[in-house]
C-alpha cells in the first residue's frame, strides 16, 4: 500500500478515505472530521506512516511513551480500542487497524 503526501504538503498523509493532517492535528475519514486526543492523533500517524507494515507494541510503545515496554502496561493497548471505535463509528463497513497475533498492528485501509 502507498502512502499519500502531497509534495507541498509533507505533513498530510492520506491512505485511503482517511487524511491526516499532522500541522493541524485533524483527521478525516471519508469525508467526517474525527476529534482525537494526543495521544489517538500521535498513534494514527505512526500507524499511517508505516501504513501496510506491521508495527510491534514494543516499537509503538518506546516511540509515543518514550521508555521501553516492561509487558504489563496497556497504553497502547487502550489507545488502539479508542482510536478503532472513533474510526469504525464514522464508517461501519471499514476496519483500519488490526491486531496481528504475537507481533503488533498494522494500519490496512484496503476493502476486506
Amino acid at each position: 500500500m502507498t502512502i499519500n503526501t502531497a509534495p507541498d504538503r509533507p505533513d498530510i498523509i492520506r491512505v485511503g478515505g482517511l487524511t491526516i493532517d499532522n500541522a493541524a492535528r485533524s483527521v478525516n475519514f471519508y469525508g467526517r472530521s474525527i476529534k482525537l486526543t494526543w495521544g489517538e492523533f500521535d498513534l494514527l500517524w505512526y500507524l499511517a506512516e508505516n501504513s501496510g507494515q506491521v508495527v510491534t507494541r514494543d516499537e509503538l510503545f518506546n516511540k509515543l511513551v518514550g521508555h521501553e515496554y516492561d509487558g504489563l502496561d496497556r497504553t497502547i493497548d487502550v489507545r488502539i480500542s479508542r482510536l478503532r471505535k472513533k474510526l469504525e463509528s464514522s464508517n461501519k463497513t471499514q476496519q483500519l487497524i488490526f491486531a496481528v497475533r504475537s507481533e503488533g498492528y498494522c494500519l490496512q485501509t484496503t476493502r476486506q
